[in-house]
């Protein structure tokens, strides 16, 4: 790069040129100084005060909870109105927006409708009204969640099942049968009771004529028929059979789902007998031994006190008997009794209690009250689609103490032991004491998924048997036998 020289000239011309400049700069900074404004000063700003708001809440969660149930029977009748209650309850205490859903069925497609939607893994329904012996059926495939795990996880529901009674927690909620392995919890209780017409009893001519009769007093209170077995009270059946216009007695015959073999098992236990062989499974000198046919031929024998046609009666034609005063007396469930005391269908409803249903007295000498233990448990569907959490707070509150009171005055039969057990319940309906009081010692039957087959085969030769299709017990039986054994062996309990 080539330095360039500045001569002393241009440099002085250079300097002499900034001098100008600075001193016009300074002339005009001072007229300026001179002449300029006051300055407007600026405001200082203020920041606003903001508007206070509320927090927007989280969204309210939404679920379904869709309940398989049978159509007109008792419970499940009631319970709609009582649930109807739990949709608040969850939107206050859980946060939860609850739709509740009841759908039935009648009994006799109950079974088959709820176990092809289970097969097809359906979220159909989350919880399914269950009788006790379907519990297998619907087990074994894993179609139900098995609930040991949450109640031992869950405090408050342990202290709900230590409050049931032994049978109701072994038979509602259990498979295999007597296990801890807990697949149902107890929606309802129920045991076969005797309703019975307290006016007849208590009028002095009947007493006096009876005594005359038969040589002892008709019973007139509760406490009297504890003493009541088959013997003495087929003495009153005949005593209260006046055709056509009064009948001693209406039992149940017909061969829709499980109504005669209910019966007759309770007949076959109460006379020493047994259905089946617990331990090996053998039915074949179980089902036909003679304590057995006894059994059987004892439950056609007391046809002779009861309407035309009894052979086909079910528990409406049963419960109806009774309400129009056609019979002295019937025998079938305790959740079925509500009409009997409802003066809008019953002629009787003051006049009727309901008492334990009679012992039998077997031919060892020793005396038995063992009756069929009726009620339901619900299940829960491995396929639902609705919260687990949810599902549980649902049944946890249905066994709350003011949900069991509603159930109860509604004709319920509670379940918790403490509702059962007290003086309010017991003295509620006509038909409390006796249900408290045949709980204990009641009975079920298989829990294995071969149930339905299995019952079939009671239904059809009893049945034929009670209606005269059978010409012995005997026989009837030994068809029994052969039949279920079939079943047993194809189902791997008995080799072939």
């Amino acid at each position: 790069m080539t330095e360039e020289k500045v001569s002393r000239r241009g440099y002085m011309k250079y300097v002499g040129g900034i001098v100008v400049v600075a001193v016009v700069a300074a002339a005009g900074y001072g007229i300026y100084e001179a002449t300029k404004p006051t300055p407007t000063p600026t405001p200082t700003p203020t920041t606003p005060t903001p508007t206070p708001t509320t927090p927007t809440p989280p969204p309210v969660k939404k679920e379904t909870i869709k309940i398989a149930s049978i159509s007109g029977w008792t419970p499940c009748e009631i319970g709609p109105g009582i649930t109807e209650k739990f949709p608040p309850y969850a939107k206050e205490k859980l946060g939860v927006d609850v739709d509740l859903i009841w759908d039935g069925v009648p009994w006799g497609a109950a079974l088959e409708r709820t176990t092809t939607i289970l097969a097809a893994r359906d979220p159909t329904f989350d919880i399914i009204f269950s009788d006790s012996q379907w519990i297998g059926t619907y087990a074994v495939p894993g179609h139900i969640i098995e609930l040991s795990d949450f109640i031992k996880a869950d405090p408050e529901l342990k202290a709900i099942i230590d409050d049931f009674y032994w049978e109701h927690r072994n038979y509602y909620m259990t498979y295999p049968f007597g296990s801890e392995h807990y697949w149902g919890l107890p929606m309802e209780g129920d045991d076969l009771v005797l309703y019975v017409r307290m006016d007849l009893l208590k009028d002095p001519e009947e007493q006096a004529d009876f005594k005359k009769k038969y040589g002892w007093e008709l019973p007139s209170t509760y406490e009297d028929f504890k003493d009541i077995d088959w013997s003495k009270y087929e003495q009153i059946c005949e005593f209260f059979t006046r055709p056509p216009g009064l009948y001693g007695l209406a039992m149940e015959y017909s061969k829709d789902y499980d109504f005669i073999s209910c019966h007759v098992m309770s007949f076959i236990w109460s006379h020493g007998g047994d259905i089946i062989d617990w331990d090996t499974y053998e039915v074949e000198g179980v089902v036909n031994s003679p304590e057995a046919v006894e059994a059987l031929e004892h439950y056609k024998a007391v046809l002779k006190y009861q309407p035309p046609g009894a052979s086909t009666y079910g528990i409406d034609e049963c419960v109806t008997a009774m309400a129009q005063g056609k019979v002295f007396s019937t025998l079938t469930w305790g959740a079925v009794g509500y009409p009997i005391f409802d003066p809008k269908t019953s002629i009787v409803h003051d006049k009727t209690i309901a008492v334990q249903c009679p012992s039998i007295i077997g031919k060892d000498g020793k005396t038995r009250r063992i009756y069929c233990i009726g009620g339901q448990p619900w299940v829960v569907s491995t396929y639902t689609d609705t919260s687990k959490d949810l599902i549980f707070e649902f049944l946890k509150w249905w066994y709350s103490e003011p949900t069991q009171w509603e159930f109860a005055e509604k004709g319920g039969m509670p379940v918790i032991k403490r509702v059962i057990d007290s003086d309010r319940y017991l003295t509620m309906h006509p038909y409390s004491k006796a249900y408290k009081d045949m709980i204990t010692g009641a009975r079920d039957f298989w829990h294995f998924p071969e149930y339905a087959e299995m019952l079939l085969v009671f239904q059809e030769e009893w049945h034929a048997y009670c209606a005269g299709e059978t010409k012995d017990a005997k026989t009837a039986q030994d068809k029994v036998a052969r039949r279920q054994t079939e079943i047993l062996k194809r189902a791997g309990y008995l080799k072939g």
